[in-house]
């Protein structure tokens, strides 16, 4: 099938993200695609995925909030700092109250400087951390100012406890259950962890299965492949005729007569029936006159 357009897809645990996007690519027939956000093996949630020419607005989402469930257990730390790593310390945590356990999650609630785990896909000298982790090479020491935001503890029953934060990019939720294991000085690793949305719009509400797209493929529904046009709430949409998609198509401007448009606006300019043809923003042209100027073209 022709394909273009965005799949918010509900990965399953057990799977890398990887390999969930192999498994789209065979079922829709399509060569083309990229995600938004690595999730683990470990993890499951939501993975937003480019399909076709898509993939040329990746970029356009990057950096966007995400919000997570996560779930530890305290008293064994593990060198991926979850489940599926190697054990590398054990304790009794027996003497830790849950209201410690609480405070020491609420704790990390702020602005910090967050150390990138060894077993990550952060790349090294053009190597992911993870590889160099497997094969026994020291992983060189890197971390980034990360934010975490309306933290809040679901579950505990000790030595398990569950919470929910809303994170910036770039934050590993795996680094976050390993430093709170080291503040209540028992350890922890993760057991669980499911992420709830990336960004405003790709959320769990609106997520499809992999067993869901096959059923629908199955009745010949495609109601899961979505328009991106539908996730760019901040881009003014522009409907445009047919010379004006040709002039677009080719890279050239075209003249906008909308009012109230501010030049650095960012547009997206449809095509009658709704269709996304290209992504932009307003400019001044020599002329001193507004003009769209086309950033990517997807038709």
């Amino acid at each position: 099938m022709t394909a273009n357009g965005i799949i918010v897809l509900d990965k399953p645990a057990g799977i890398s993200s990887n390999r969930a996007m192999g498994r789209l690519k065979k079922l829709l027939g399509v060569s083309k695609m990229g995600f938004l956000g690595t999730l683990d093996p470990l993890a499951d949630g939501v993975l937003p995925v480019f399909v076709g020419k898509a993939t040329r607005l990746i970029h356009a989402f990057e950096g966007g909030e995400k919000t997570y469930r996560v779930s530890l257990k305290l008293g064994i730390r593990t060198d991926t700092f979850d489940a599926e790593g190697k054990v590398v310390e054990t304790r009794e945590p027996g003497g830790l109250t849950a209201a410690e356990l609480r405070a020491a999650i609420l704790g990390f609630e702020g602005t910090m400087e967050q150390e990138t785990p060894s077993f990550s896909a952060a790349k090294f000298g053009g190597t992911p951390g993870y590889k160099l982790a497997r094969e026994g090479r020291e992983v060189p020491r890197r971390t980034r100012t990360v934010r975490f935001r309306e933290m809040a503890v679901e579950e505990v029953r000790l030595p398990a406890a569950t919470f929910r934060v809303t994170c910036s990019a770039g934050a590993y939720m795996r680094r976050l259950a390993e430093d709170i294991g080291l503040r209540t000085g028992v350890g922890a690793h993760v057991t669980a962890l499911r992420r709830i949305s990336c960004g405003r719009l790709f959320t769990l509400e609106i997520s499809t299965t992999l067993e869901g797209i096959e059923e629908g493929l199955r009745k010949g529904e495609t109601g899961f492949l979505r328009d991106p046009s539908a996730f760019m709430a901040d881009h003014l949409p522009l409907t445009i005729e047919k010379d004006a998609e040709e002039k677009l198509r080719n890279g050239q401007p075209i003249p906008l007569e909308a009012e109230g448009v501010a030049p650095a606006t960012r547009i997206m300019a449809l095509r009658a029936g709704g269709t996304l043809v290209a992504v932009g923003e307003a400019v001044l042209s020599q002329r001193k006159s507004l003009i769209f100027q086309p950033k990517k073209v997807l038709l």
